[in-house]
């Protein structure tokens, strides 16, 4: 990277790749560093606090597509800007347009757009690198990149049943597997409170209290942004929460010489070797679940005999129903939407549902609303059937 970066004077000594950590030091989350990282084209080895994954190990590895050479970066580079001073907005236009071109999508554009703005706006006007930030000149409905506030989320949801099913599912193996204590409270934390998959695997030992047995429970969230929440935890998510630490049992950690400072903070969600469990494992336990309810046609039956049992009751086959459909494209994001629109729909009004999602801004929650009574009450029932009334045979 030899794109200008460096202020005239003070800090002129100063590397790109430091000025590049500067600007992601902003962001407390690694997980928000790596998405601006990506997005600009900034090497991942130049994100403060990335250690590239281990290719040995199967599973936790971190799958961030390859580089595409149309980041922002790379693209400055290659048209020959010597330093982010001499980009004009006609410059960002034009890059927006070869993004579309190359097949990227609005959502996706509209996104690195923003990450362009972010460097913009918070480091490199701050630093006195740039006059203007050209980013936030660009006509963004000619480029079909608005999204007005409170258009629903393309991102599918869970239907009530289908809560319930993995839910169940997860209650059913906790007793079986290895973990699956752990792996229940997860579910029941994830369904019951709608938090993000990164919020979940974030949260530590001392987040989490319940003041009186049979009561609610408060989880401490640390959310984007660094902005901490809390949420509530039902008596039902609390209990599998309690009965998972009860068998908790972190290996002791050895004292290391000359280590200095204050302890680490312990993970609530532990690996068996003691370890954070990563966001990862959260995506992979929802396909389990329905993997193991609702197999795919030529998966080999289950070798253990409680397994086969198991699946061959009127449980397992009401999970299969729901799960089934879910097996090849869940995601743990949907865990939010749906609680989202389940919440609403049964009266907890949309302030509140804002305010336990972690929200900034209310229209972003209506975005996650999927209000099934809207299209129930719509006029198009009406208006169709007298339409073609006399001519149509109706159904």
């Amino acid at each position: 990277m030899t794109l200008a970066v460096a202020a005239q004077g003070d800090g002129a000594d100063k590397t790109g790749q430091e000025r590049f950590a500067e600007f992601l030091r902003i962001y407390t989350s690694l997980n928000t560093r790596l998405a601006y990282a990506t997005d600009l084209g900034i090497p991942l080895d130049w994100v403060p606090g990335y250690t590239p994954p281990d290719p040995a190990r199967r599973r936790g590895r971190s799958r961030r597509a390859a580089p595409t050479g149309l980041e922002w970066l790379p693209w400055c580079l290659r048209n020959g800007f010597g330093s982010f001073a001499e980009v004009r907005v006609e410059h960002v236009e034009r890059w927006l347009d070869e993004l579309a071109h190359a097949g990227y999508s609005d959502a996706t554009r509209g996104r690195m757009l923003s990450a362009v703005s972010a460097f913009y706006r918070k480091y490199l006007l701050r630093e006195g690198l740039a006059e203007q930030n050209p980013a936030a000149l660009v006509d963004r409905k000619t480029q079909h990149l608005n999204r007005s506030g409170g258009t629903p989320s393309v991102t599918a949801r869970w239907s009530f049943e289908a809560c319930r099913a993995l839910l169940l599912a997860a209650y059913l193996l906790a007793d079986r597997r290895r973990d699956g204590r752990r792996d229940r409270a997860m579910v029941e934390v994830l369904i019951g409170t709608g938090v993000r998959a990164e919020e979940l695997v974030g949260t530590n030992l001392t987040d989490y209290r319940r003041p009186t047995g049979g009561d609610i429970g408060i989880l401490r969230i640390h959310g984007k942004g660094a902005k901490d929440r809390e949420v509530a935890l039902a008596p039902p998510v609390a209990d599998a929460v309690d009965t998972y630490l009860a068998e908790r049992r972190p290996p002791a950690a050895p004292a290391v010489r000359g280590q200095v400072g204050p302890t680490p903070a312990e993970p609530l969600f532990i690996t068996s070797t003691g370890r954070r469990v990563h966001v990862s494992h959260v995506q992979a336990l929802l396909r389990r679940l329905c993997a193991t309810f609702a197999p795919a046609p030529d998966a080999p039956p289950p070798r253990a005999r409680w397994l086969r049992d198991l699946l061959g009751t009127e449980q397992a086959a009401l999970i299969a129903s729901h799960l089934g459909p879910l097996r090849d494209t869940i995601h743990p994001h949907s865990a939010r939407h749906s609680y989202a629109t389940h919440a609403v729909e049964r009266g907890v009004p949309p302030r509140q549902v804002q305010q336990d999602l972690g929200h900034s801004a209310l229209s972003t929650t209506e975005g996650y609303l999927h209000d099934e009574d809207n299209i129930r009450n719509s006029g198009a029932h009406e208006l169709a059937p007298a339409l073609h009334r006399g001519w149509l045979a109706a159904p």
